[in-house]
């Protein structure tokens, strides 16, 4: 065990100074790099700032010397002599060149803004375009909520229960922009499109409001009327051959009678429905009705269906509306086929024929 320990040892060992010895490597490399990279910088500046004496020197030391410019006329009179000094010269040419580069960048310079110039009344065209179609939109959009503010009057009026629809964006609840977009406006901060797009805003904002509020009237009054006799007893077709009221006796032609309810005519056999949701309280034969079913209903409402040539359902059993009850027959005294079809509230009998004709 401790000739493998050794071992073990050893090749640690020789892994670390293989490490050691090429990090030192590594790390001399680096040196040797960072020392050749500032020679190079150092040099190149040494260079240059000779270069620049130089240049300097030559122009202080040819400063002083002079240029003799001369100019012969063919005439071959006077003839003009200019003297100028190198420093002169060299004055004047840093001034021209200064000039010709300040004069290159003022010219490009207006090259640029021209073009930005150019750039910006393309843009004010494109957004004229635009602002035209928005300001188009915003109208139309105008024209649709005005078109819709008397519908809506309308529609809450109606499930108000009012004659005359009454003016709900005239009340102060219609959506006026706030206080802060109105001293926006006024300090004309904001476009008058903004404005506008607010008000449309706010004003379908209000709608919906109103809207929902018709909606869940109308939601429970459907809930309500799912309740109460509401539908045509008959699934399809039938017509009314003795109404609700004082009528002669069909049997006995000279007394009169109180007829509970309305006799529908149709084919025989044709489905008898519920008018409303409920549970059967009868379901079988009536003496003087024949087979009859009754349905209790809430609110104290039942429904009578007599004459019946066949019962499709069973005391106890819950009803929704429109489900077929039976099927029409002549079963009981009666002169022919039809249904019999009676409205109660407690004990009293009512007249079927509103609530056949106005509750939909």
């Amino acid at each position: 065990m401790s000739i493998l320990n050794g071992k073990k040892l050893y090749l640690v060992d020789n892994l670390i100074n293989k490490y050691i010895i090429n990090y030192s490597a590594i790390v001399m490399d680096l040196n040797k790099l960072i020392r050749s990279i500032i020679s190079f910088v150092t040099r190149q500046m040494a260079r240059l700032v000779q270069i620049i004496g130089t240049f300097f020197h030559n122009i202080r030391k040819k400063g002083p010397e002079h240029l003799t410019i001369m100019l012969i006329p063919h005439s071959e009179k006077r003839i003009f002599t200019l003297h100028i000094k190198y420093f002169t010269l060299f004055f004047i040419g840093t001034v021209l060149l200064i000039i010709i580069i300040i004069s290159a960048m003022n010219i490009l310079s207006t090259s640029t803004t021209q073009q930005e110039v150019h750039n910006l009344i393309r843009l004010s065209k494109s957004w004229k375009i635009k602002e035209k179609i928005i300001r188009d939109q915003i109208d139309q959009l105008n024209e649709n909520m005005t078109d819709l503010k008397p519908e809506i009057e309308k529609l809450y009026s109606s499930a108000s229960k009012k004659e005359d629809y009454i003016s709900l964006f005239a009340q102060g609840g219609s959506s006026e922009p706030n206080t802060d977009i109105l001293k926006e406006k006024i300090s004309e901060k904001l476009p008058d499109e903004y404005y506008d797009l607010e008000r449309i805003k706010n004003d379908i904002a209000f709608s919906k409001k109103y809207i929902k509020r018709v909606q869940t009237f109308i939601k429970e009054r459907e809930e309500l009327f799912s309740k109460m006799p509401s539908i045509w007893p008959l699934k399809v077709g039938g017509h009314i051959t003795s109404g609700y009221g004082w009528r002669k006796h069909p049997f006995r032609r000279r007394r009169t009678e109180w007829h509970r309810g309305i006799d529908i005519a149709s084919w025989p056999g044709a489905p008898i429905v519920a008018t409303a949701e409920g549970i059967i309280k009868l379901a079988g034969w009536k003496k003087g009705y024949g087979l009859t079913v009754i349905i209790k209903h809430a609110y104290g409402f039942e429904t009578h269906y007599a004459h019946l040539s066949r019962i499709r359902a069973y005391a106890g059993k819950k009803i929704k509306r429109g489900d077929i009850i039976g099927f029409l027959g002549r079963t009981g005294l009666t002169t022919g086929y039809h249904l019999h079809y009676e409205i109660r509230i407690g004990l009293q009998d009512v007249n079927p024929w509103p609530y056949i004709m106005n509750i939909k």
